[in-house]
This record gives structure tokens, C-alpha cells and sequence, in this order.
């Protein structure tokens, strides 16, 4: 299994992963660091744990507002496509 060497708050951890994957969990950990950084810098070095726990609840409620608008952008353009294809019935 191979394993990435990724750095969060000024701390270098090595995680393992799936093979192919090391380039997304590159990706993924500069995310949270840049999560961590902000907290850092808005309430100090509050300790790795409370900052990892603070910025992974930032990082899902973002996600959780994102899913929530996709939902609500999929049940519209849903209603708009039932509208066009009721329009198209009546047409036929």
C-alpha cells in the first residue's frame, strides 16, 4: 500500500492509501491544511486536535451546503423537464 508524506499545520504525517490515489489525498490534505491554517490564525494553536476537529466540520458543512444546493438544483431543472415533456405530450 503505498504511502503520501502530506504536511498539516507545519507537520509532516505520512498516511497510506490506495494505489493511484496519492495524488488525490495530496489534494485532500491541502484542503484541510488551508482549513487548519484559518482556524490557526483566527484562534491560535489551540491544539492539532481541536484544529483538525474545527476544520473538519468546516470542511463537511461546506460540502453539506454544497450537496443540499445540488439537490435543490436537480429538483428544479427536474419540475423544468416534466413541465417540457407535458408541453411536448399535449403537443403530440
Amino acid at each position: 500500500m503505498p504511502e503520501v508524506s502530506i504536511t498539516i499545520n507545519n507537520r509532516e504525517h505520512k498516511i497510506a492509501c490506495s494505489a493511484g490515489e496519492e495524488e488525490r489525498v495530496k489534494e485532500l490534505s491541502l484542503l484541510l491544511d488551508s482549513e487548519v491554517i484559518n482556524i490557526a490564525n483566527s484562534l491560535g494553536q489551540i491544539g492539532d486536535v481541536k484544529l483538525m476537529v474545527l476544520a473538519a466540520i468546516t470542511i463537511l458543512d461546506k460540502n453539506q451546503d454544497a450537496i443540499e444546493d445540488a439537490i435543490k438544483i436537480i429538483d428544479n431543472s427536474t419540475k423544468k423537464i416534466e413541465k417540457i415533456s407535458q408541453k411536448i405530450e399535449k403537443k403530440a
